[in-house]
């Protein structure tokens, strides 16, 4: 199948491209801008000698949208919230658009989305089914998901709510591992909060599944079976490196150097891939301990 890939150069995107390609698909990357006009260039074209051959009708096509400007900024601002917000939906109307305007539209288009689409809570599990929260996080998915789901008059459209994206080259643990290579991982914040985790390979196997199964439409949540709480998941990092679990770091602390950005960390929510499970996906990594071990 020939995909192309919007915001494929981060940390999810390399290794989905990767992914692909040893699939043996063919993968177009776009990079910004991501205008309409780039969005029909990349769908009509076939990544062969740097886009010099004509699409051929008969070949099927699939897109993948990961752009977002990333949350990972300081204390956020109101100019970052609003990036934030408008680097999502923008770009998934200019997705849209272009798919309507193709003579021939993708037989999938994959949105990436996230967990924080169900809001927060220390006690509640969320499935697909689920109403969404009211906070900062959950309005930014509720508004990129509605962006996307206009799609759905051309093509099937699969919202892949994505969990906390474990890598050893991105995202939160490559972060979190060189304190704990010195001896000073520890807990963050009470321990109690929900980590609705997944590896990055479960990730690009998972968003390959969602193109080709059509039985697949609309929220899907990229989490592994078995989500952690906060503790465990600082333990089981310590535990694999070899490393003491000794220090923490109160919930003040975070609030006072992150401000807003800092109930990423404080707060969570458990999170099934019920719908992930229900059409025979298997999860590669399901548990943490087999996960960091790939990985670590």
């Amino acid at each position: 199948m020939r995909i192309v890939v919007i915001g494929g150069s981060g940390f999810i995107g390399s290794h989905l491209c990767k992914h692909l390609g040893l699939a043996g698909h063919q993968v177009t990357v776009v990079r910004r801008p991501y205008t309409v006009e780039r969005l029909l260039h990349a769908c009509t074209a076939v990544p062969i000698r740097k886009f010099n051959t004509t699409l051929d009708n008969d070949q099927a096509y699939a897109i993948v949208n990961l752009a977002g400007a990333s949350l990972n900024r300081g204390r956020w601002s109101a100019h970052d919230r609003e990036e934030i917000l408008a680097s999502r939906v923008t770009t998934a109307q200019a997705i849209v658009t272009a798919i309507s305007q193709m003579p021939r539209p993708p037989k999938a288009y994959v949105q990436a989305s996230a967990v924080g689409y169900y809001g927060t809570s220390p006690t509640a599990t969320f499935t697909e089914d689920d109403a969404p929260g009211d906070d900062f996080l959950a309005r930014v998915c509720i508004a990129w998901e509605a962006a996307a789901q206009s799609a759905s008059a051309y093509t099937r459209v699969v919202g892949v709510r994505l969990g906390m994206v474990l890598g050893q080259d991105g995202g939160a643990l490559a972060s979190l591992l060189p304190l704990f290579r010195l001896g000073l991982g520890g807990t963050i914040g009470s321990g109690v909060q929900w980590i609705s985790w997944i590896h990055v390979a479960d990730v690009s196997t998972l968003i390959e599944f969602c193109l080709l199964d059509q039985r697949i439409a609309g929220p899907l949540n990229a989490t592994a079976p078995h989500p952690v709480q906060m503790r465990d998941f600082t333990r089981a990092i310590a535990r694999q490196l070899h490393r003491p679990h000794w220090f923490s770091v109160p919930a003040p602390v975070i609030r006072l150097a992150l401000g807003q950005r800092a109930e990423l960390v404080l707060t969570g929510q458990r999170v099934l891939p019920t719908k992930a499970e229900s059409v025979g996906f298997s999860f590669q990594f399901p548990d943490l301990e087999t996960a960091l071990a790939d990985m670590l």
